[in-house]
């Protein structure tokens, strides 16, 4: 009974280290799909709308309609950085 118990005992130690060595597999496969769906997107830089300054006077001038352009291209740029600051923080993190 013993000579038939050890070589049971090696086989059945085989196929289980075997198993564990696939589920790491498994297991490091589904951890990199997990960390590829988390990892947040690059962010599309912003269109910048054009200004036109115009020297009047020894200095610069802007139009009403350029003053708002370049304050919606301030606004577009600050929500820019905040989602590149996003992203570098995740990467940072890991």
């Amino acid at each position: 009974m013993r000579r038939l118990l050890i070589p049971i005992l090696f086989i059945a130690l085989t196929v289980s280290l075997s198993s564990c060595k696939s589920a790491q597999k498994i297991i490091d496969t589904e951890l990199a799909e997990t960390l590829a769906a988390l990892q947040p997107p690059m962010p599309t830089p912003p269109i910048m709308e054009p200004v036109v300054f115009e020297d009047r006077d020894g200095g610069l001038w802007l139009s009403y309609n350029d003053y708002r352009a370049l304050e919606r291209n301030i606004i577009a740029l600050r929500e820019y950085s905040r989602k590149l600051e996003i992203v570098i923080w995740f990467y940072r993190e890991e």
